[in-house]
């Protein structure tokens, strides 16, 4: 199935990634994105893989294997050797936890971190994994919340 061109040439696809990034629909201002690597595959914007890559290259009169797919290794900052996972340490910088066991333990105590709640991506092998390494028992981390009530009549 072939996706339908606007106007300006791109896809909707195309189109609704680059407004996500915050970047004009303007071949200069996309020429700059990419060349600079604010557009870059699989990284930023969402939903910006190989395929809308080729397109906005091809729009903009860009080769797509001239640009460096890759990252520098200055400009990738690794997550710290503290033993967890990066899947557990990226869903820790995302809810702008800091990766110590005490914060992981009062995250986790005061329902920050739930499984399959919040953050995206933190499932039970992830809060297991964060579990085990901050110390803490899940079972009881469970039994401590709060229970919700039902404000309606039971019948």
């Amino acid at each position: 199935m072939k996706s339908r061109l606007l106007p300006n040439g791109l896809s909707r696809r195309t189109n609704r990634c680059l407004l996500n990034a915050g970047i004009p629909i303007d071949r200069e201002a996309i020429r700059h994105a990419l060349k600079t690597g604010k557009l870059y595959p699989f990284l930023w914007p969402p939903n910006y893989g190989i395929y809308t890559h080729a397109e906005v290259c091809l729009w903009a009169g860009i080769d797509a294997e001239a640009l460096s797919c890759r990252p520098s290794q200055d400009e990738v900052t690794p997550y710290p050797a503290n033993g967890l996972s990066y899947r557990a340490n990226r869903c820790l910088s995302r809810s702008a936890i800091p990766a110590t066991k005490m914060a992981v333990h009062h995250a986790l105590r005061t329902g920050v971190l739930v499984p399959g709640k919040r953050p995206s991506n933190f499932g039970p092998q992830t809060h297991a994994e964060l579990c085990r390494w901050a110390g803490v028992d899940p079972a009881a981390i469970i039994s401590a919340r709060p229970k919700r009530t039902t404000s309606g009549p039971i019948d």
